[in-house]
Order: C-alpha cells, then sequence, then structure tokens
C-alpha cells in the first residue's frame, strides 16, 4: 500500500494545528501519543494549497529496508523541506526541482516537474510543509 506526498503551502494553518496533526506521525517533531486530533485539524490541513509529489511506501521500506519503495525525488523532497516550515525562494526551488533529477528506482509514479515548479513560483516568498496522505 503506498502513499502519496504532497507539498502544502502554510496557509490558513498555524503551528498548533500541525501539532496536532502530527502528533501521531513516527519521527514527527510534533509526536505526541497523548494528544488527541480531530477532523477539523485534519480538514484545515486539507484546504490549504497543495501539489501532489509522488507515491512512496514508507511503511513498506521501513519493515523491509528496501528503499525500492521510496522514490529519490519523493525522498529528496521531503528531506528538503522537513519539518521547519521552509520559505519558498530561489535556492528553495533549486533544490526541490534537483531532486527530480534524481533517478526514480521505483515503480512509483511522481509528479511532473515543470508542474512542481510552476506550483512553487506561484507560491514564492510562503513556507512550506509536507503531508503523506
Amino acid at each position: 500500500m503506498a502513499a502519496d506526498l504532497s507539498i502544502h503551502v502554510f496557509e490558513g494553518v498555524t503551528e498548533e494545528d500541525l501539532a496536532a496533526f502530527f502528533s501521531h506521525t513516527l519521527g514527527s517533531k510534533y509526536m505526541d501519543l497523548n494528544r488527541r486530533t480531530d477532523l477539523g485539524v485534519h480538514l484545515k490541513i486539507s484546504d490549504t494549497p497543495g501539489i501532489w509529489i509522488g507515491e512512496v511506501s514508507w511503511l513498506k521500506a521501513a519493515i523491509t529496508g528496501d528503499m525500492e519503495y521510496v522514490p529519490g525525488p519523493v525522498q529528496s523532497v521531503q528531506e528538503t523541506i522537513g519539518e521547519d516550515l521552509p520559505e519558498v525562494d530561489d535556492a528553495l526551488i533549486a533544490r526541490i526541482m534537483a531532486a527530480f533529477d534524481i533517478p526514480n528506482l521505483t515503480a512509483y509514479h511522481i509528479a511532473e516537474p515543470a508542474e512542481v515548479r510552476s506550483f512553487l513560483e506561484a507560491h514564492r516568498g510562503k513556507r512550506l510543509f509536507t503531508v503523506s496522505w
């Protein structure tokens, strides 16, 4: 079973919303299994502007130790954005676009680079975060 990694614009949400949303995500700085989340936070996150980056199976990769379930471009975008809410500028756009030069050695699909560039240019100056849906 694969998930989808998307880039979202930090717009219409707060860091408190991110903390609630990612509270049950392994490895997240917001992980807090004692915290309750509600549908409202999920809806707020899903309503932020976003673009699909690619399919990925973090779980299969973690269980098997085999990176054949994580496309190189998806891994690179996830690492580039992280949880630091970076601002879209020339340097960030260049790093994200460079991710699409990494070979996809998996059977999973990834986004068209031109569409991702267009999205990033349209949100220049705004902060980003990623979500695996």
